[in-house]
């Protein structure tokens, strides 16, 4: 897989259930996908929103960049509200504004298949 400057592969990991392949986009949001990535690997415990998302809180403390409520499937996005990173398992619209990071582009029933409390974690390939 070749690299690019606007698009970092990344992998997330879901403990004991599998691993995701996804992309963080520097054009979407420079200084967050910078804060991410310098902090890579970044872990924390799961929490399912109804059957839209699901998101685990970090210590990343960033604004808002280019923020959107409109959401589709395999969306990565941050909260800045609480410094949580989102991914989306269906579309859908939300209440609170956040930056979309990147996508999850395989084995998206991985994400699907989370329970509130699983480790999730996201490195560099």
């Amino acid at each position: 897989m070749q690299q690019s400057a606007s698009r970092r592969p990344i992998r997330i990991e879901v403990s004991g259930k599998g691993a995701s392949e996804g992309e963080l986009y520097r054009h979407k949001a420079p200084i967050t996908v910078g804060v991410l990535l310098r902090s890579l690997p970044i872990s924390g415990r799961a929490v399912r929103y109804r059957d839209e998302f699901i998101y685990f809180t970090t210590n990343i403390v960033a604004g808002l960049e280019k923020p959107t409520q409109t959401f589709k499937r395999g969306d990565i996005a941050f909260l800045p509200l609480n410094g949580s990173i989102c991914f989306f398992l269906k579309e859908c619209q939300v209440s609170q504004h956040m930056t979309l990071l990147g996508q999850a582009k395989s084995a998206l029933d991985v994400l699907s298949s989370l329970t509130t409390g699983d480790v999730i974690t996201i490195s560099a390939p």
